[in-house]
């Protein structure tokens, strides 16, 4: 039985430095990108000009969602607004249920999706969850640099070894 934890590509790197070209080599073509901590820092609505560059150049290679846990409409909208991004909020991961209804809005067949996240407890496991690919980042500070420690990370990859 496969793990729910499992992770079919832990980067360490953080979302910007991913290549496009190897998301082409896995199949992929569309991206569900989680926000908080992977695009911008949680504490911030300012989206780093590195993920504003990343989002620019993959835009003309793949559809691109945002799926954020973050409860503030106000904000995932504005995220979402200055990068021409559709969204949902609220999304409750590892929940599936807001992640299906993304997965829908895209038809694509979930072999060609990936959700991007900087959480195994959320964005790893959901994606698991729907059947889609998981790719890790590094969670981002608010230069929209990638923090050096990840203590929540630390933890859910100490926990996820348990449960192989």
């Amino acid at each position: 039985m496969k793990s729910i934890l499992k992770v079919h590509w832990d980067s360490n790197l953080p979302i910007y430095a991913i290549s496009q070209s190897e998301l082409l080599k896995k199949g992929i073509h569309v991206l569900l990108l989680d926000v908080d901590g992977t695009l911008v820092n949680r504490k911030s609505t300012k989206i780093p000009k590195s993920v504003k560059n990343w989002i620019s150049e993959s835009k003309k290679l793949f559809t691109l969602y945002l799926i954020s846990n973050n409860p503030s409409k106000k904000r995932i909208a504005k995220i979402a607004n200055e990068l021409n991004l559709r969204y949902k909020y609220n999304a409750s991961k590892p929940r599936k249920i807001t992640t299906l209804h993304a997965i829908k809005e895209v038809t694509s067949e979930s072999k060609n999706i990936a959700i991007i996240g900087d959480r195994i407890f959320t964005d790893i496991i959901v994606g698991n969850r729907c059947n889609i690919k998981t790719i890790l980042v590094k969670r981002l500070n608010k230069d929209g640099l990638p923090i050096k420690f990840n203590l929540t990370l630390i933890i859910e990859k100490l926990i996820s070894f348990f449960f192989k």
